[in-house]
């Protein structure tokens, strides 16, 4: 039988005011992409195109993150929602 890695979550330093700049910052790339990713040091940003007739309708998840004891990777932990947004551009 084989045991899962232990899984740590990591504390998120994250302020909606992060996630805001990060909207501004990277505009150009997010919006020509459907599913568009990108984050901190302790959480991930999901930009997604979720309506094909209305492509200018996003929704904008922000998740925690998870460290896995085997190695020195940080995982997306998507049960783990911190924030949620809807823009209509």
């Amino acid at each position: 039988m084989i045991l899962p890695n232990k899984i740590e979550p990591i504390e998120p330093n994250y302020h909606e005011d992060d996630a805001i700049s990060l909207l501004e910052r990277w505009y150009d790339e997010w919006s020509n992409d459907e599913d568009w990713w990108s984050g901190g040091n302790t959480w991930d940003l999901n930009i997604f195109a979720y309506d094909d007739e209305n492509p200018n309708d996003y929704t904008i998840n922000v998740y925690g993150l998870v460290k896995h004891d085997d190695d020195e990777l940080l995982h997306i932990d998507t049960s783990n929602e911190i924030d949620f947004f809807e823009l209509k551009l």
